[in-house]
């Protein structure tokens, strides 16, 4: 099984390569799930990842992962 920790790292790496800063994260531990926002003015750029995801979601997923952060435009 993926940890948690290691899902953060992926999900911190993709977001950096599209412009983004991610915030702290907040972290359910019992649900397995944390989640991030982007820390650039004006980007309203988000992040969730999941250990356990159901079967119509994903482990990683956000807006920030598939979008390029606008301040970086």
């Amino acid at each position: 099984m993926v940890s948690l920790s290691s899902l953060r790292r992926s999900a911190a790496k993709s977001a950096a390569a599209r412009g983004h800063e991610l915030g702290t994260w907040t972290t359910d531990t019992a649900r397995g799930r944390a989640y991030a926002e982007c820390v650039v003015a004006d980007c309203r750029a988000w992040v969730q990842v999941e250990i356990n995801p159901a079967a119509n979601s994903i482990d990683i997923g956000g807006s920030a992962v598939a979008l390029g952060c606008p301040a970086q435009r």
